[in-house]
């Protein structure tokens, strides 16, 4: 295991799981549209529904990081956006590219040290917005043991 050398280095590999953790990419790895957005029984989400949730997060900050305002939303469930089997693939692409953004913003020391609109160094909501998407990364686990498609065929932790 490898842990990271900086700040940067560790609040960027947040985005991708961290290095405690299976990351994103071997915890989707291998997934059909269909497995990805089959809901377990007495589980509330689907694997691609959590990505979903996660990714629409990753768009709201990325728009606040463009100098764009976006709508706080005023309930929860507007978060958790709609996917099907026939969107799931974009959806999964999208992810990974939002995902590698962020974690180049993680990288630049200067936007770093930046203030957000609420006079915080943009390392605070880097990180409660990768700590957000880590938490989820250990629901897609859960999800795929309790629909017995764990370990994925790339291998990940069994315990």
């Amino acid at each position: 295991m490898s842990f990271p050398s900086s700040v940067q280095d560790a609040v960027s590999s947040l985005f991708y799981g961290g290095s405690a953790n299976v990351s994103w990419q071997q915890a989707l790895d291998g997934l059909d549209d269909e497995q990805a957005t089959r809901q377990p029984p007495n589980l509330p989400h689907s694997v691609a529904a959590l990505v979903a949730h996660v990714q629409f997060w990753q768009t709201y900050l990325l728009a606040v990081f463009r100098g764009e305002d976006p709508a706080w939303i005023e309930h929860a469930p507007e978060g958790w956006p709609t996917v099907t089997a026939v969107s799931w693939p974009a959806l999964k692409e999208g992810f990974f590219a939002d995902m590698d953004a962020l974690a180049r913003y993680a990288q630049d020391e200067a936007f770093l040290m930046e203030l957000d609109p609420e006079g915080r160094f943009r390392t605070v909501p880097l990180t409660s917005f990768a700590a957000h998407g880590i938490y989820h990364l250990g629901q897609v686990v859960s999800v795929r043991q309790a629909l017995g498609l764990w370990p994925p065929p790339g291998g990940g932790d069994t315990w």
